[in-house]
C-alpha cells in the first residue's frame, strides 16, 4: 500500500505541473492580451482576469487529486471483495 500511496504521489504532482505549465501560458496569453487592450483604450476587466485565476487553481487541483482518486476507489473495489471473517 506504501508503494502505491507513493507513486499516486508522484502521478499528481507530475499531472499538476503539467497543468500548471498550461495555466501559466493561458495566463500568460491573457495578461498580454490585456496589455494590448488598454494600449488601444478599452479597459481590462478585473473580473475576468480573476475568474481565470480561480479557473486555472482548481484545475491545478483538481489534476492532482485525480492519481489520489484513482488509488483510493480502485483500493477500495480491492477491499469489498474481500471477504470478512
Amino acid at each position: 500500500m506504501v508503494a502505491e500511496k507513493n507513486a499516486a504521489f508522484g502521478e499528481s504532482w507530475m499531472a499538476m505541473a503539467a497543468q500548471a505549465a498550461l495555466a501559466n501560458q493561458a495566463l500568460a496569453a491573457s495578461f498580454f492580451r490585456s496589455f494590448l487592450s488598454a494600449a488601444t483604450g478599452k479597459k481590462p476587466s478585473a473580473a475576468a482576469s480573476a475568474k481565470q485565476l480561480h479557473k486555472a487553481a482548481l484545475g491545478v487541483l483538481g489534476k492532482g487529486l485525480a492519481p489520489v482518486h484513482r488509488k483510493a476507489v480502485a483500493n477500495a473495489k480491492r477491499l469489498s471483495r474481500t471477504k470478512l471473517r
